[in-house]
């Protein structure tokens, strides 16, 4: 009569499965299976895990678990093996290192797009509900010059649009903006104002003396 091992290694064969796929399947560690289709209980944890061993393996063919657990019964009482701990069962397939496999590159891949989605989706959302940057480098507040004209120069964000005094001013690619202005008279305020096409402002005040 055949043994557990044989029934189930036979039985696997016969459906085309490889030890590989019963390992993938059942959770079990592919040298435990060899162990147990070998009938080589040395080789295998105690009794009770044997047990649910066989239950997940008949299981998985569609055999009848209880004749399987049956046929182990009587194999490991005749043979009386003393069982003992292999290392593999001490760190089962579960536990296993990570491993980089095409699903989860694929699942890498669309976190990226998403994550790349929203982060779009917050930049747009901050650019509608906020002001935009503006930042003046000349002239300096409170600023004294020799003759009646200064550079108002700055940056802003690309196209975003600038006027100085209610003048536009032209803005490059970068957001970098240049522009002289007259002055005309001892004290002059210069408000330089960024428009976002959301509508949203940001300006900054600067006041020049011209010494007379």
């Amino acid at each position: 009569m055949k043994s557990v091992g044989q029934t189930l290694r036979d039985e696997r064969e016969k459906q085309f499965y490889s030890i590989e796929d019963i390992e993938k399947h059942t959770k079990i560690r592919k040298e435990l299976l060899e162990a147990l289709e070998a009938d080589d209980y040395a080789k295998l944890p105690p009794a009770t895990f044997i047990q649910g061993f066989i239950k997940n393996y008949a299981r998985f063919l569609n055999m009848d678990s209880e004749k399987m657990l049956a046929l182990f019964r009587r194999d490991f009482e005749a043979k009386k093996h003393p069982p003992r701990i292999m290392e593999s069962f001490k760190s089962p397939l579960q536990n296993r290192g990570f491993r980089l496999t095409p699903s989860r590159i694929l699942g890498l891949v669309v976190a990226l797009v998403i994550f790349s989605f929203f982060g779009y989706l917050w930049f747009e959302y901050n650019q509608f509900v906020g002001a935009p940057n503006l930042v003046v480098v000349t002239p300096a507040d409170q600023q004294s010059v020799d003759i009646p004209q200064v550079t108002v120069e700055g940056q802003t964000d690309p196209e975003i649009k600038v006027e100085v005094n209610n003048q536009d001013v032209g803005v490059d690619n970068l957001g970098h903006f240049r522009e002289d202005i007259k002055l005309s008279a001892s004290t002059n305020r210069i408000i330089i104002t960024a428009t976002s096409k959301f509508g949203k402002t940001a300006t900054i005040e600067r006041t020049v003396f011209v010494r007379r």
